[in-house]
């Protein structure tokens, strides 16, 4: 049966068992693994059964599938070990443990020749707690001096490039090696194995480990002591070794109580030369140790960084809200107000007010595809150059033709924005607007509702764009309601959509009532409607009223 394993951050890891049947990932409930995360898309992505393997494919999720730190492009077969990444959730994937060379579900093999243990005897804890089948009670009470030397060499705090040195350094003290390495999983999406100290190696080159090691102990979590490698015929398909002349060896995984993120490895080439069962536990269990507190330096480090994006995070919020109207505007004959609400700290959305020289008044509302930084970086790129361009290019419709051309020149291609655009002109209260592909304004008169439908494709997708503008009337009572797609696609808890409908219904309640009182009752009803679990989009609104006749 092969296993799932979820992390999620600082929460603690768990497993689940996969079978022949479908297993879709996702954000709605209806998945097999839901998760209530913003990144992740209603159905992001499934596991399936094929030709008695399992296999993952991406259903076009919004923010992609990743597999082995590569974005899924296809369907692809998993194989043991394989790690999944989908936002900030990781996922590893392992096979049913066979019984390979010997190695797994044993303690002893083959008389004395090769020994191996499991994480269960190499926790520091828990290391007099029970007598090992290996190691004598006097062996056992040896190790005491030597673990606490250990533990008091790594109350310390130090830099981790200074700690794996140090660990090194106890480990070549508590037992004598000619050679001796460690290796860190990267933390990055890919986990590979990265030496990070040796001694006895002339070069990181020369460290060069038994994949039929390597795979016992970093995915089956065992330690491994072999008094003759070059006799041992576990070791026949282990070129490495036997290139090396490599006698006896330990290798140990550096088990921190939850997963392995690397291992420490010894050696002896030298005939006669051989490492014991008590050198075995001894290395284990001050690779427990070190493990632990290699942890520790991860998280720290990690609280930093997360202390010092906070900060940039906070700076970037302040300059965004900055960008954004900080007040609404004053026009005789008109009650207008904008709100937008980032899912995150700083978003893609955008609203603005500009007075023209003309009287008239300018009105915007945009959404960037994306959210986080990389949208609120092209959001400012976008009010700039409609502030920029609306002072020197009177026509809506050309204005908007050279901000399609401007945001090709500066964002990627997978960056662009919809947007409404409108001006109006209070004294004849027409207001003439042009849309790139933005969701339908709402017209609301005494005479029922109209959707103001775009006059363009979304703006900086398609180079060498025409747009058309259009102009309307506004009759006394009217209000204009314009939105971003964070309000209407809104998700339940029973995935079900928030929707234009609904919101028709909440203005025609509130026609006769303020701009800003319109707006809130929007922003009550999303949060009933999903329960107060959060947004998974920014969601922004525009209110342009125009009062009643007096």
């Amino acid at each position: 049966m092969a296993i799932l394993r979820i992390e999620r951050g600082e929460k603690s890891p768990y497993e689940i068992e996969l079978g022949a049947e479908d297993f879709d990932i996702g954000r709605g409930p209806g998945n097999a693994l839901h998760f209530r995360d913003p990144w992740l898309s209603r159905t992001h992505a499934r596991i399936t059964w094929e030709d008695g393997r399992h296999c993952l494919e991406d259903l076009n999720s919004r923010n992609g599938t990743y597999l082995g730190g590569s974005m899924l492009k296809r369907r692809q077969i998993l194989a043991h070990g394989d790690t999944i990444v989908l936002g900030d959730i990781e996922l590893r994937y392992y096979e049913a443990a066979p019984a390979r060379h010997g190695f797994a579900g044993s303690r002893r093999f083959g008389g004395d020749s090769t020994v191996v243990l499991s994480t269960d005897d190499l926790v520091f804890e828990r290391y007099q707690e029970a007598p090992t089948l290996l190691v004598s009670s006097e062996q056992e009470a040896s190790l005491l001096p030597a673990l606490n030397a250990a533990a008091a060499a790594l109350i310390s705090h130090y830099p981790l490039a200074e700690l794996v040195e140090r660990i090194l350094r106890l480990v070549l003290e508590a037992v004598n090696a000619e050679r001796a390495a460690l290796l860190l999983r990267s933390r990055r999406d890919e986990p590979k194995l990265e030496v990070r100290a040796f001694h006895g190696f002339a070069s990181v080159e020369e460290v060069r480990l038994s994949h039929t090691i390597l795979d016992e102990v970093v995915d089956y979590k065992k330690a491994i002591l072999t008094l003759d490698a070059q006799t041992d015929e576990r070791f026949d398909e282990a070129v490495s070794i036997q290139l090396e002349g490599v006698r006896s060896l330990i290798c140990v995984p550096l088990w921190n109580n939850h997963d392995v993120i690397g291992l420490v490895y010894l050696d002896h080439r030298i005939m006669g030369r051989t490492f014991s069962a008590r050198d075995l536990r001894l290395v284990g269990l001050i690779a427990n140790m070190a493990a632990v507190k290699l942890e520790n330096v991860y998280l720290l480090e990690e609280q930093i960084e997360k202390r010092r994006m906070e900060e940039q995070l906070a700076v970037g919020t302040k300059i965004q809200r900055s960008l954004l109207p900080s007040e609404s505007p004053e026009l005789d004959g008109y009650d207008i107000y904008g709100a937008t609400r980032p899912c995150f700290e700083i978003g893609g959305d955008y609203y603005d007010f500009i007075p023209l020289a003309s009287g008239k008044l300018a009105l915007a509302i945009a959404d960037v595809a994306g959210k986080g930084v990389g949208a609120a970086l092209l959001m400012a790129s976008l009010q700039a150059s409609l502030r920029a361009l609306i002072q020197t290019v009177p026509q809506p419709e050309v204005m908007f033709s050279q901000l399609n051309q401007a945001l090709l020149a500066i964002s990627p291609a997978n960056r662009f924005a919809t947007l409404f655009y409108a001006e109006l002109d209070p004294a004849n209260h027409t207001l003439e607007y042009v849309s790139g592909g933005h969701n339908p304004g709402i017209l609301a008169t005494s005479d029922g509702m109209e959707e103001l439908m775009p006059t363009g494709p979304i703006v900086g997708l398609v180079p060498d764009v025409q747009y058309t503008s259009r102009q309307i009337e506004l009759p006394p009572g009217s209000t204009l309601l314009l939105y971003t797609d964070g309000v209407t696609e809104l998700m339940s808890e029973s995935n079900e959509e928030f929707g234009t409908e609904r919101l028709q219904t909440i203005l025609s309640k509130n026609l006769s009532g303020r701009s800003i009182d319109l707006l809130r009752a929007i922003g009550q009803e999303m949060t009933a409607f999903n329960d107060g679990a959060g947004f998974d989009d920014d969601s922004t609104a525009v209110a342009i009223r125009r009062l009643p006749a007096a």
